[in-house]
């Protein structure tokens, strides 16, 4: 009995004994149902992107739920395989508790029928009587009265044990069978999981492959850009350092606001300040050099302040660009122009139209990028402006 209740515990460990909170559970596993459908789904549209013309969001979207989905399915396969486990444990414990009921049943059957002695099976109320006139003695009939009493005693005790046995056995034979089930539905289903993760894979392994070419594409039109940046750099600080006579650096009094001689080079609404953001193209944390005014293709754009233009013409990423030195190391730039206006060596006044507001280099739209540099450094273009 001890071995049955052992199977018993095990059967309800693989849930093919009902639980008493079944009940209780039914909201948790609908919510479960829900959650893995709109995985499924979300796994499924992935399946059917096309990586080589979705957006770069769209790839790294598709790629994480098909991860989350190849996880999921990774520990329902996982969780298969304990069920499985314990399904062959529970087969094999109950085929041995057949067997073992068997060879008891054997046994028993075989004390019964050595208890199956027609005169004290068959024997009736005067057959008892019958002992003591039959006997030669008194004390013969006590004892053969007595052994027939104990037969008759044993006999029910055996009888009983033997119909627990065969119930025990009828059970240890249904609970194998349904393990046995269980196993072969569960190895079917494995085999599926098994299909479906090997396809979520492969969608993965290619999805990943997409954005790290896509990444490394971005790598290198970053370093791009930064060789860009360091070579406008010292562009500026050799082509200010040949206009003679450099006046003395300005004091910082004079680069206040309303001394500082700048104005707007064109009348718009700020749609990026200087500093650190995340870049609208490449999606990455980087300086912001100068500040980003909206404005329709074709705006005028004024000179902020007069000065010599020594850069006038394409330039990378910044596209169309113009840039002015006003003296005492400071410069200031002009990007993305859709028409330059001006050339290289030319003098302009503050207010000057020097080019036309455009979207060229790597911009997301039409804008002006200005920037003030000092020694060829972007600084903050806030404290020149009014």
């Amino acid at each position: 009995m001890r071995r049955l209740a052992a199977i018993l515990a095990a059967f309800v460990v693989l849930g093919l004994v009902g639980s008493s909170d079944a009940q209780g559970q039914d909201s948790i596993a609908d919510a479960r149902s829900q959650r893995d459908d709109i995985r499924d789904q979300k796994a499924e549209a992935a399946r059917e992107l096309d990586a080589a013309k979705a957006a770069d969001a769209e790839v790294a979207a598709a790629l994480q739920a098909i991860t989350d989905s190849v996880n999921a399915q990774q520990q329902e396969l996982d969780d298969a395989r304990r069920r499985l486990d314990v399904a062959r444990t529970v087969s094999e414990q109950a085929q041995a508790e057949v067997v073992a009921a068997d060879d008891q049943r054997a046994g028993i059957e075989a004390q019964l029928g050595s208890l199956a002695v027609s005169g004290f099976l068959n024997s009736s109320q005067d057959g008892e009587q019958n002992i003591f006139f039959g006997a030669e003695d008194p004390t013969q009939a006590i004892r053969q009265q007595t052994m027939l009493q104990l037969a008759n005693t044993d006999t029910a005790d055996l009888l009983e044990q033997l119909r627990v046995v065969i119930e025990d056995r009828e059970i240890s034979r249904s609970i194998a069978q349904a393990a046995v089930d269980e196993a072969t539905l569960l190895e079917a289903e494995m085999m599926t999981l098994l299909a479906d993760l090997e396809a979520q894979r492969e969608v993965q392994a290619t999805l990943k492959a997409e954005l790290e070419a896509r990444v490394q594409e971005w790598q290198q039109t970053l370093d791009t850009f930064a060789s860009e940046e360091e070579e406008l750099t010292q562009f500026i600080r050799e082509e200010e350092a040949k206009l003679l006579p450099p006046p003395p650096p300005p004091s910082p009094a004079a680069t206040g606001p309303s001394a500082a001689g700048f104005q707007w080079p064109i009348n718009a609404r700020v749609t990026s300040e200087f500093g650190y953001r995340i870049h609208p193209i490449y999606g990455t944390r980087r300086l912001h050099a100068g500040i980003d005014l909206g404005a329709s293709t074709g705006t005028p754009i004024a000179a902020s302040k007069g000065g010599t233009v020594i850069s006038a013409g394409p330039r990378g990423g910044y596209g169309n660009t113009v840039v002015i030195s006003h003296g005492g190391g400071i410069s200031t730039l002009y990007a993305h122009q859709s028409q330059i206006a001006v050339s290289a060596g030319q003098s302009v006044g503050r207010g000057e139209v020097i080019g036309y507001v455009g979207s060229t280099g790597n911009s997301t739209g039409p804008h002006l990028h200005f920037e003030v540099r000092v020694n060829g450094v972007a600084t903050d273009p806030r404290p020149y402006l009014p």
